[in-house]
């Protein structure tokens, strides 16, 4: 049990610094246009504050928005979910951490316990904000309606963002699993359970 909740750590970090990556990448949509000679192929790459060009000759330039006009809703929602998700992730990393066995900031086991649930419920919501703009951009793409000219496909941010969000939830419902046992004094391990099951 207790490498699941190891495990379920490292994955709420990974989720964190891969919600920060995706959050800055400009690689949500991607959209290739080959051209009869290679030197000027050109390959697309948009995100939530630049978009980027990649020349066949492999020169990239990159330009900040100054307005949306490729996708059908509004990207301020998508940037307030994802800047909204990266805080709650520090947020739940900070209480994660003052919560934590392994420091003294805080004696009482059941006091230690609630900032854990709390910092799970804080990974939650984060994995939610992740899971929506991602998802609304790659509905988007998948059905045809952005505004973007040539082939758009699924830039790699919406696989990382889909990750991000799965280990967050993931993590988040493992922690707040671990620590209500905790509370509720139900210290049964797995050799317990087997051995009650026999």
């Amino acid at each position: 049990m207790h490498t699941i909740w190891e495990n379920s750590d490292k994955g709420r970090v990974i989720g964190l610094i891969l919600t920060i990556v995706i959050g800055t990448l400009p690689t949500w949509i991607e959209t290739t246009f080959i051209a009869a000679n290679f030197a000027t192929t050109e390959v697309l790459w948009y995100g939530l504050w630049m978009s980027c060009v990649t020349l066949g000759t492999g020169q990239m330039q990159c330009e900040v928005y100054n307005y949306m006009w490729y996708w059908e809703y509004d990207l301020e929602p998508a940037r307030a979910m994802i800047l909204t998700a990266i805080i709650l992730g520090v947020l739940g990393v900070l209480f994660f951490i003052v919560g934590a066995k392994c420091t003294n900031c805080i004696k009482d086991k059941t006091s230690q316990a609630k900032l854990i649930i709390i910092a799970g419920i804080l990974f939650i919501l984060a994995g939610i904000l992740i899971l929506i703009p991602v998802s609304l951009v790659a509905r988007s793409i998948i059905s045809n309606s952005t505004r973007v000219k040539g082939k758009t496909e699924l830039g790699p941010s919406l696989y990382f963002g889909w990750v991000a969000a799965a280990l967050l939830l993931i993590g988040g419902v493992l922690m707040d699993i671990f620590s209500l046992r905790e509370i509720m004094d139900l210290d049964i391990d797995c050799l317990t359970l087997l051995n009650m099951l026999k």
